[in-house]
C-alpha cells in the first residue's frame, strides 16, 4: 500500500497503517477464540493480535483508519505491546496497550491488585513519565506524531471468572486517570460486537 506524506500520516511506520472496514473474519475471531482458551500466556494473543491487528480496533481512538505499532521501543528499557494512533482534526490521539496473562488474578482476595497488575499499571506509570521527559524526542526522532505522557491506557489482563460478586466494584475503580483494565473476555466481547455490527450494516 502506498501512504502518502504529510502531517496526517505517521511516515515513520507506514507498515502500521490498519484501514477501517476489513473487519475480522469469523475464522480469525475463532482463532482469537481458540488462542485465549489454551493460552499458558499472553505470549501468543500477543502474536496473534500483532499478525491482525484489526482485531485491536475496538480499542483505537475514534477517527477512521489507525496505526498499529507492534512493541515499538520509546527508549532503551520501556516497550509497550501495542501503540494505537488516529488522526483527528486536532491531531494524532494515542492509546498504549500492555497485555498480561490471561490466566492471572487481578484482585487478591484482599481486594488489592494482584501483583501482576500492579506490576503493569507500574510499568504505564514509567511510560507516561518517559513521555513526558522526552516527548520531542518520541515525536521526532522515534515519529510518534502529538504524543504525550498523558495518553489514554489499557491493561488486558485476567478473566471475568477470577473474580467473585464482591470484588466487582474494586475492579471497577481500577480504572482511573485515562487507564482501563479489562479483561479477556471484555475484548473478546469487543470484538465480536464488531463482526455483528459490520454484518448487520453490509446485510
Amino acid at each position: 500500500m502506498t501512504v502518502k506524506t504529510g502531517k496526517r500520516v505517521l511516515e515513520k511506520w507506514p507498515d502500521g497503517l490498519v484501514t477501517v472496514g476489513r473487519e475480522p473474519a469469523s475464522e480469525i475471531f475463532g482463532e482469537f477464540d481458540r488462542i485465549l482458551s489454551d493460552a499458558a500466556d499472553e505470549r501468543p494473543l500477543q502474536t496473534l493480535l500483532a499478525s491482525y491487528p484489526i482485531l485491536l480496533g475496538p480499542l483505537a481512538p475514534p477517527g477512521g483508519n489507525y496505526w498499529c505499532l507492534d512493541r515499538p521501543e520509546l527508549g532503551a528499557e520501556y516497550i509497550p505491546d501495542f501503540l494505537l494512533a488516529s488522526i483527528t482534526s486536532i491531531g494524532f490521539q494515542w492509546v498504549a496497550i500492555e497485555l498480561e496473562n490471561p490466566n492471572e488474578r487481578v484482585l487478591t482476595k484482599a481486594g488489592l491488585p494482584a501483583r501482576k497488575l500492579a506490576e503493569a499499571l507500574g510499568q504505564i506509570r514509567d511510560w507516561r513519565t518517559w513521555l513526558t521527559d522526552n516527548v520531542a524526542y518520541a515525536r521526532e526522532e522515534r515519529g510518534l506524531k502529538d504524543i504525550d505522557g498523558n495518553c489514554q491506557a489499557f491493561v488486558i489482563i485476567g478473566r471475568r471468572s477470577s473474580l467473585d460478586s464482591k470484588q466487582i466494584k474494586k475492579y471497577r475503580a481500577l480504572s482511573a486517570d485515562a487507564v482501563t483494565v479489562m479483561s479477556y473476555d471484555r475484548l473478546h466481547d469487543a470484538i465480536k460486537n464488531n463482526i455483528h455490527n459490520r454484518k448487520a450494516q453490509h446485510g
